[in-house]
């Protein structure tokens, strides 16, 4: 669990783009995807993609409101407040559970009947229990650099910036 946990804070900063939030594309999926019956679900889904919506959105993101955000750190289309995203992996008779809250923007990873929560900062990714304890915290310096230290605040590991974009070039350009 103590690799897992540390691979998770350390991938947090692999994720992380300036390519924009996409919001008004989010906005459109939400959209499809809250129908409850499931065929209405595909039949707003064929609609939104036969139709130019999807690219519409997608093009208004990626010129408009993806450079706005660039420039002023803050979308214009906002995401509603919406009730946490689930998802779940399952192999074999192992199952995990990761929810996403765009309220708190932190994530909540839960396996068996232990569950950690991350919480992401500008230049840090926390690791805590369900106590709200911290267990790990990972911190990248203006050189790149990402640091990651355990409960206590002793450094467990150091990745060098170079060592970071190599690990972005294997496994997020795929």
């Amino acid at each position: 669990m103590r690799k897992i946990v540390i691979s998770a804070v350390v991938f947090a900063f692999l994720a992380a783009g300036c390519t924009g939030s996409f919001n008004l594309t989010r906005k459109v999926y939400n959209f499809h995807r809250s129908q409850t019956e499931k065929w209405s679900d595909e039949l707003c889904f064929l609609l939104v993609a036969i139709t130019p919506v999807y690219g519409f959105a997608t093009l208004g993101d990626a010129i408009v409101f993806n450079s706005i955000e660039f420039w002023t750190g803050k979308n214009p289309i906002e995401m509603s407040s919406t009730a946490p995203t689930t998802r779940i992996a399952q192999n074999g008779q192992d199952k995990a559970t990761m929810t996403y809250d765009s309220q708190t923007q932190q994530v909540h990873v839960a396996s068996a009947n232990k569950g950690v929560i991350f919480e992401r900062t500008d230049n840090s990714v926390i690791a805590k229990n369900e106590n709200g304890e911290v267990l790990y915290s990972s911190v990248q310096n203006s050189n790149g650099d990402v640091a990651v230290y355990d409960s206590k605040g002793n450094l467990i590991q150091d990745y060098p910036a170079g060592q970071i974009a190599l690990l972005k070039e294997k496994y997020l350009q795929k």
